[in-house]
C-alpha cells in the first residue's frame, strides 16, 4: 500500500456509517469478474470498477450517505434512459411527463425503446475521493449477490440487511 492508497483508506474510514474497508487483490477482482449475474440488472457499475487501477470495498450501514445520482436506470439497445430512479430528495424531471413505477423510480412517459430493454446498474461518482491527491476517476457500484458474498467472506464482513458492501475504484496519477 502506497501513499495514495494510505490518504483513500483514512478519507474512506473517516465517513460516516463506513465500517469496514479493504482492498481487492488481483485474484479476487477475477473471482468478482466471474460472480457477474445478469439475471435482474446488467452491473455495468462493477465492470467500471474492476477496470481501474486499484479496488477497494467498504461495509457501510444506513447512516452512510445517499448516492449521488441514480444507481438504476432503465435503456434500450440504443442506449436511450427509458426511466430511472429517483435519489433521496429528489424530484421527477419538470420538463417531462413521468410515470412512477414504485415510490422511487419513474419512466419517462411516450419514450419509444429501440430494441430490448434492460435494467442497467451504472457507475456511480464516489465525489469523497475527487480531492485526494492522485486520485483520478473514482467510480463505486453496488456489487451482485454473488460478488457480495465473495467480499463478506473474503474480508469478514458481517451477514444482515443492516449492511451492505459497495465496490469503489479509481486511478493513480502522481500528485
Amino acid at each position: 500500500m502506497d501513499a495514495i492508497d494510505e490518504r483513500v483508506l483514512r478519507t474512506v474510514l473517516g465517513l460516516p456509517g463506513v465500517l469496514r474497508a479493504a482492498f481487492v487483490d488481483g485474484s479476487d477482482r477475477e473471482r468478482l469478474r466471474q460472480g457477474a449475474t445478469s439475471e435482474a440488472a446488467e452491473n455495468r457499475g462493477v465492470a467500471e470498477v474492476l477496470s481501474r487501477d486499484r479496488v477497494f470495498c467498504l461495509l457501510k450501514d444506513a447512516a452512510f450517505r445517499p448516492p449521488p445520482e441514480p444507481t438504476l436506470l432503465l435503456v434500450d439497445d440504443a442506449g436511450t434512459v427509458l426511466g430511472r430512479e429517483l435519489v433521496a430528495g429528489e424530484s421527477p424531471p419538470a420538463d417531462r411527463r413521468v410515470a412512477f413505477l414504485g415510490k422511487d423510480f419513474v419512466l419517462y412517459a411516450g419514450a419509444r425503446p429501440q430494441g430490448r430493454y434492460r435494467f442497467l446498474l451504472p457507475p456511480v461518482r464516489f465525489p469523497e475521493l475527487e480531492g485526494v491527491p492522485g486520485v483520478v476517476h473514482a467510480v463505486s457500484a453496488s456489487p451482485d449477490t454473488p460478488q457480495d458474498d465473495l467480499l463478506r467472506a473474503r474480508h469478514g464482513f458481517p451477514e444482515g440487511r443492516a449492511y451492505a458492501s459497495i465496490l469503489v475504484g479509481y486511478d493513480v496519477r502522481n500528485p
